[in-house]
């Protein structure tokens, strides 16, 4: 037998004895009856020494502790005696214990608060089958954690049937309409799902051009099955991670290669970028101004654009050129 079979094999053994209301049963003695039944069962008991047993008595412990429950302790003419607080536990039944399910609510509750997504039904009868004899916490439970929104854009609706759309592989049929122009219908095959600056932006194949395509959920109408499509697959087309490596926001220029941005940002507001970067690729060096410089490698779009002007005079473009002049050209439009 393996291992974990031999360890499985002990455990049960010892919280039969724990469970038993007819008998009470020592340490010593529980111990004791193992190294018998395992000599019977297995001719040896290699691996039921004392040290595998006081883990294993320290596991059933821990165990019952983390769903509130205790080893009853009593004495009497033999020495101490343990048995269960509660006989109808059982440590083979369990796959979660309360402290675990109460973190999973926890997390899920935390994902919530991302407008769209709803999982309240999904999570309670997940619960329900784990362990119907564990009692998890309810949303009646005062948040302890949460995220800042602003008033949601519209389209967020959108969020559960697009998700499932990428799960189940589905090529889309879209009605969409952008800002100042007709609607249009797209055929895409959807890969992934991102939020950027309190909007939700759908990311996949455009059969139209060919070519990986944003469409802000805002701007969606209509969402259809395009059922006689082959969903094509984004091996070799989009990996998210490699997509928005460098970028800010979710706007990637084609034909737009990765620049070095440089800035000098002022002292005051130094420890803001330090302690909270731009951009992963971010790198600092002091300058004997007490300023500090910033180097990111990324490509250059709108969304770079306002992340700098955000900053207003504290934060100086210094490099390339090009974003020196966009942002001399925006910071001229707001004065006028």
């Amino acid at each position: 037998m393996t291992g974990n079979e031999l360890q499985h094999f002990r455990r049960t053994f010892i919280e039969s004895c724990l469970r038993n209301s007819m008998r009470a049963y020592t340490k010593d003695e529980i111990k004791e009856l193992l190294s018998e039944s395992y000599l019977e069962r297995f001719g040896n008991t290699k691996g039921c020494g004392s040290r595998n047993f006081e883990s294993d008595w320290a596991f059933i412990k821990k165990t019952l502790e983390e769903n509130e429950l205790t080893l009853t302790k009593w004495k009497n003419d033999k020495g101490w005696c343990y048995r269960y607080s509660d006989l109808d536990f059982t440590i083979s039944d369990i796959s979660l214990t309360k402290k675990e399910l109460n973190k999973l609510v926890d997390a899920v509750k935390f994902l919530q608060q991302i407008k769209g997504i709803d999982l309240n039904n999904e999570l309670t009868e997940i619960l329900q089958k784990l362990d119907a004899q564990v009692k998890y916490h309810t949303s009646s439970k005062n948040d302890i954690i949460s995220l800042q929104y602003a008033e949601p854009a519209s389209g967020y609706g959108w969020i559960d049937s697009l998700y499932e759309a990428i799960i189940e592989l589905n090529v889309l049929k879209i009605r969409y309409h952008p800002f100042n122009k007709e609607q249009i219908e797209i055929i895409i095959h959807p890969y992934h799902l991102r939020q950027y600056n309190n909007r939700w932006f759908l990311f996949g194949w455009d059969e139209s051009r060919n070519a990986i395509s944003n469409l802000a959920l805002d701007r969606i109408e209509k969402i259809t099955v395009a059922g006689n499509k082959t969903y094509k697959l984004p091996v070799d087309v989009f990996n998210a991670r490699e997509y928005f490596k460098n970028i800010i926001g979710v706007t990637k220029p084609a034909g737009i290669p990765v620049q070095s941005i440089i800035l000098e940002c002022r002292a005051q507001r130094a420890p803001y970028i330090i302690t909270k970067p731009l951009h992963e690729t971010q790198e600092i060096e002091k300058m004997k101004n007490g300023n500090i410089k910033i180097t990111l490698d990324l490509i250059l779009n709108k969304e770079l654009e306002q992340l700098i002007l955000s900053f207003g005079s504290d934060i100086i473009v210094l490099k390339p050129q090009t974003l020196v002049n966009k942002i001399k050209k925006q910071a001229a439009e707001i004065l006028k």
